[in-house]
């Protein structure tokens, strides 16, 4: 199976205003029939956290690709063939991404020792999205959402943004409560796609009483990018930097931006 992937990180103009870097970050990675997303908001008040965000995309991603001996197609090959729509698919794949998220804490922790930084100053939240052929899988700290897409107009919130009290407040992944504040969830469906947005998107595709996805926001996105000849995929992530960079959703939103959509080469039927 193959995927139709689109994705972009902008600058937000209250960052280029402040005279600071683009602290978002995303990073996908295709493995067989399956692929895994990271998208990551580095905090606006530490110091590296644009270099935060974009270590634990890489390294999470990685670790995941990696979680199994040997190192290949073979994770999520076996998951479904073995123990697909199981309790036990769950379990692993909880396992995993949690160990994942966990050693690249770690060795975000030893980078910044290395730099002579404290932990806090990489401070960032983390949205991570598994998709296999018949099941999805996420975890999730800080803000941001995923969202799940059903059909060409169809989507849902699958996992929603955590601000706790006040809205610009959320836990970050160095936080040392960070374990309690993961939020692990899976679905035994066929999904047609996946979206994971940080915060700065939020405002234009997500009911912020609710929860609830717009699919307006959602729709055209998903008929553009199905629709584009498999030639022509390489031009949807500068498509899709444009978008985010546009008047109008400047308008909305003063803060970096991130979206990464990412459908199935063929609709599910």
């Amino acid at each position: 199976m193959q995927w139709r992937i689109a994705r972009a990180s902008v600058i937000g103009t209250g960052h280029i205003r402040a005279n600071m870097p683009c602290q978002d970050s995303n990073y996908v990675m295709q493995i067989g029939d399956s692929v895994i997303i990271a998208v990551s908001d580095g905090l606006g008040s530490a110091a590296y956290s644009d270099v935060g965000s974009k270590f634990v995309c890489q390294d999470v991603v990685t670790r995941i690709a990696n979680a199994t001996n040997p190192p290949a197609p073979s994770l999520m090959s076996s998951i479904s063939h073995f123990i697909l729509g199981t309790p036990q698919a769950q379990i692993v794949m909880k396992d995993i991404m949690t160990d994942a998220v966990s050693q690249a804490r770690t060795a975000l922790e030893e980078l910044a020792t290395t730099n002579a930084h404290t932990l806090r100053e990489y401070a960032c939240t983390l949205l991570i999205a598994v998709l296999t052929p018949k099941e999805w899988h996420v975890l999730h700290i800080g803000d941001g959402a995923v969202v799940g897409i059903l059909s060409a107009t169809e989507v849902k919130t699958l996992s929603a943004p955590d601000n706790g009290e006040f809205i610009n407040v959320t836990v970050p992944l160095t936080s040392n409560e960070y374990l309690s504040n993961l939020r692990f969830s899976h679905g035994v469906e066929e999904l047609y796609g996946i979206a994971l947005l940080s915060d700065g998107v939020q405002p234009m595709c997500i009911n912020y009483q609710t929860n609830a996805a717009y699919p307006g926001f959602f729709t055209p996105l998903i008929q553009w990018l199905a629709s584009l000849p498999e030639s022509e995929l390489a031009q949807a992530h500068p498509v899709l930097t444009t978008l985010l960079d546009s008047d109008k959703l400047r308008q909305k939103s003063d803060d970096d931006m991130t979206l990464v959509l990412t459908l199935r080469l063929q609709a599910p039927t």
